[in-house]
C-alpha cells in the first residue's frame, strides 16, 4: 500500500462518516448533528464530522477539555439526553453565532477497548425518545465500529509493509562488496535503527578470549568495548548453543558480557554470526523496552546477521576459514578492527570522566631476540605476548592490535590515570621475568610504550595514530624512557 493509496483510504474513511451522521441525523430527524473525537492525551475534543440545517453555527477544530461543556460527558457509556436550561446552560452551545433554536442535546458515545474515544451530538427543538431510536443508534454506532476498524486494519497494514520496506531496505545495504569489518560496521547500523533506546555491541574471539571490540555509535555506555565474556553470561550461553538466545533482565541478570557490567536491563537478543559453522562473532541487540523484541523484530535482527555472514562468507572467495577472521595469526585485532573501534569511540558522545588511552606497544630487544630464536619461536613470543598484554588479564578493559610486526596497538579503559599505568609497569615486569616457550626456555622481552590520552577534544583517529607512533618512536630511540606520552 503506497501513500496515495493511504491518502485515499483515510479520505474515503472521513466520507463515509460524514454520511453516517447525515443519514443519522435524518433518521431522527434533527436539525444538526456533530462527532468529536475524545483527545485524552491532548485533553482535547477533536471535531471529525458535522452536519446542519443553520447558518449560524461555527464548530472548532479542536476545544479544551475544560472549555467545553462535553468534558462532563466524555465517559459516558451509553446515550444520554440532555434539556438545554435544565442539565446544560445555553451559553455553552458557543458554536451559535447568536440565540440557538435548540432545545434537547442527545449524546452517542462510541467506546474502543472499554473506553469511550468519540461522541456523536444531535441537536433537535423536540425531545427524542430514545428507546425508540435505541436500534438506530446501535446501528449507527455498529457502522461506526467497521468503518473505523477497516481504516485502522488498512493503515496497519501501510505500515506493516513499510516496516518490512525498510528492512529489504537494510538487507541492500548489506549486500556490499567490501571486507569483513566493513559489513560487520554496516550490520550494527541497521540493527541499531531497530533498538530506539538500546545498542548493539559485538563480540570476537582475540587475545586467547572472547572479547567485545564494537558497538553501534549511538548506544548506551554499558557494555563497554574491551569486556571479556564471561560465563554464565547471555553472550557466551549463545557462543556455547551456537543459536540465538532472548532474555529480559531481572534485577540486572542475566548479565549481557560480564559480571562488571555498569548497569543491565531492558531485554537483550544474543545471536552468534555462523560462517562456515564457525562461530566468528556474538551480536548482541538490546534495548530499555523489552516490548520492542516483537517475533517480527527478532526474525528481522536474526536475519540481518544471516545475511551478514553470507556476505563475509562470499568475500572469502573460497578460502578456508578455520581461523578467526577479525585477529590475526599472533590473536590480535586486525587492523581494520582495531581502527574501527577507535573510530567508532571518538564519533561517540564521551563523558568527561572517561578514562581512555590508545597506545602502540613495541620490543626493544628485538636485534637480540632474533639472534637468539627461530621464526617459529618468535611468533610463539608475539603470541604470548598478546595474551599477557590482555587488559582483563589484570582486570581491565581494553583490546590488543596488531599494526605490524612486533608493534600491537592497545586502546586500554580505566577508571583513573593510575589504573593505565600500573597495567603499563606489571606488564614490562612480566614479559621480561615470566614469558615461557616451553621446554624450561624463558624469554626476557623488554617493551616500549608510546601513547596518546582520548581528551573531549581529540576526534581524529589518524592524528592520534601519527601522534602515538611519533610516541613509540621517541621512546625506542631514548635508553632512559620506557614510555613517552603525547
Amino acid at each position: 500500500m503506497n501513500t496515495s493509496r493511504e491518502e485515499k483510504a483515510l479520505f474515503e474513511f472521513k466520507k463515509i462518516m460524514e454520511n453516517l451522521l447525515q443519514l443519522l441525523c435524518k433518521a431522527t430527524a434533527t436539525n444538526t448533528g456533530y462527532l468529536y473525537w475524545v483527545n485524552r492525551k491532548r485533553e482535547q475534543f477533536v471535531l471529525e464530522s458535522t452536519e446542519t440545517e443553520y447558518s449560524n453555527v461555527m464548530f472548532k477544530d479542536r476545544i479544551d477539555f475544560d472549555k467545553f461543556y462535553l468534558d462532563d460527558y466524555k465517559n459516558i457509556t451509553s446515550p444520554v439526553q440532555l434539556e438545554v436550561g435544565k442539565q446544560i446552560d445555553i451559553s455553552q452551545l458557543k458554536h451559535y453565532f447568536d440565540q440557538p433554536a435548540v432545545k434537547f442535546l442527545t449524546l452517542i458515545p462510541f467506546q474502543n477497548n472499554g473506553e469511550t474515544v468519540a461522541l456523536t451530538i444531535l441537536e433537535s427543538e423536540g425531545a427524542l425518545l430514545l428507546q425508540e431510536y435505541k436500534k438506530i443508534f446501535s446501528a449507527y454506532v455498529s457502522a461506526h465500529i467497521n468503518v473505523l476498524n477497516t481504516y485502522l486494519e488498512l493503515t496497519d497494514l501501510h505500515d506493516d509493509e513499510q516496516k518490512w520496506l525498510d528492512y529489504d531496505q537494510k538487507l541492500n545495504n548489506l549486500s556490499t562488496h567490501s571486507g569483513s569489518v566493513d559489513i560487520l560496521n554496516k550490520l550494527i547500523n541497521e540493527i541499531q535503527s531497530l533498538v530506539p533506546t538500546g545498542g548493539v555491541i559485538v563480540a570476537v574471539r582475540g587475545m586467547s578470549t572472547w572479547v567485545t571490540v564494537l558497538r553501534s555509535v549511538n548506544s548506551p555506555k554499558s557494555p563497554e568495548v574491551g569486556l571479556m565474556v564471561e560465563e554464565k553470561s547471555l553472550a557466551y550461553e549463545a557462543l556455547q548453543k551456537g543459536e540465538s538466545l532472548f532474555s529480559i533482565h531481572f534485577n540486572q541478570n542475566p548479565k549481557r558480557i560480564s559480571s562488571s557490567e555498569i548497569k543491565t536491563d531492558g531485554a537483550t537478543l544474543a545471536i552468534p554470526m555462523l560462517i562456515r559453522d564457525k562461530r566468528q562473532a556474538v551480536i548482541l541487540a538490546y534495548d530499555r523496552n523489552p516490548l520492542v523484541f516483537k517475533e517480527s523484530v527478532k526474525h528481522q535482527l536474526k536475519n540481518l546477521v544471516r545475511i551478514a555472514a553470507l556476505e563475509i562468507k562470499s568475500e572469502l572467495n573460497g578460502k578456508e576459514n578455520n581461523f578467526d577472521l577479525f585477529t590475526t595469526e599472533f590473536g590480535s585485532l586486525n587492523q581494520e578492527m582495531w581502527m574501527l573501534s577507535l573510530d567508532q569511540y571518538l564519533k561517540r558522545v564521551r563523558p568527561e570522566t572517561d578514562h581512555v588511552w590508545f597506545g602502540m606497544i613495541g620490543i626493544d630487544n628485538l636485534a637480540d631476540l632474533r639472534s637468539q630464536y627461530r621464526l617459529d619461536d618468535l611468533k610463539k613470543v608475539q603470541r604470548l605476548m598478546v595474551k599477557a598484554l590482555n587488559p582483563s588479564r589484570l582486570g581491565y578493559n581494553g583490546i590488543i592490535g596488531f599494526n605490524s610486526d612486533y608493534v600491537f596497538t592497545y586502546i586500554f579503559s580505566g577508571s583513573s590515570e593510575e589504573d593505565h599505568q600500573i597495567w603499563l609497569e606489571t606488564n614490562m615486569q612480566d614479559l621480561k621475568s615470566k614469558l615461557d616457550l616451553g621446554d624450561a626456555r624463558h624469554v626476557k622481552v623488554v617493551i616500549k610504550a608510546g601513547f596518546v590520552k582520548i581528551t573531549q577534544d581529540k576526534k581524529d583517529s589518524d592524528k592520534i595514530l601519527t601522534d602515538t607512533k611519533q610516541a613509540l618512536n621517541t621512546a625506542m630511540t631514548n635508553k632512559d624512557a620506557s614510555y613517552v606520552s603525547i
